[in-house]
């Protein structure tokens, strides 16, 4: 059964990987929360894909082999304007993450057609260093 919770501000960490498709345009990514175990899935449970959190440590994350299941930790961040990009499921092609138009709504997969959020925009944080 799905867990659900809301959180007004989560911070995730990005991982770049080697292309499993050339041919779709954009950078391979894992996305991590930062400060946790817990990393974004694209999977089939059902009828269509869902996103999911699902616990793994990063070192299992060190080689994905594009003909395994681990490939649904995998998203496209296919850039769509200066510092905006969508992030394609690599195990299901077409489904990206998105958020619905109105607030207070779960994140979740959807295709291109459809009337959600799937644009989003991209900062880099800097680390604060403790000073002496």
């Amino acid at each position: 059964e799905p867990v659900s919770f809301a959180l007004s501000s989560v911070k995730l960490n990005m991982s770049m990987y080697l292309h499993p498709a050339p041919s779709v345009e954009g950078r391979t990514v894992a996305l991590g929360i930062k400060g946790t175990q817990y990393y974004l899935t694209c999977r089939k449970d059902g009828t269509q894909p869902t996103l999911h959190l699902e616990t793994i440590t990063k070192d299992s994350l060190a080689s994905i082999d594009p003909n395994s299941d681990m490939v649904r930790f995998l998203f496209y961040k296919q850039i769509s304007g200066v510092n905006v990009s969508t992030l394609m499921s690599v195990a299901h092609p077409n489904w990206y993450i998105s958020t619905a138009e109105a607030d207070n709504m779960p994140v979740e997969m959807c295709q291109e057609s459809t009337s959600r959020y799937r644009a989003f925009t991209f900062s880099a944080i800097k680390e604060e260093t403790p000073t002496a």
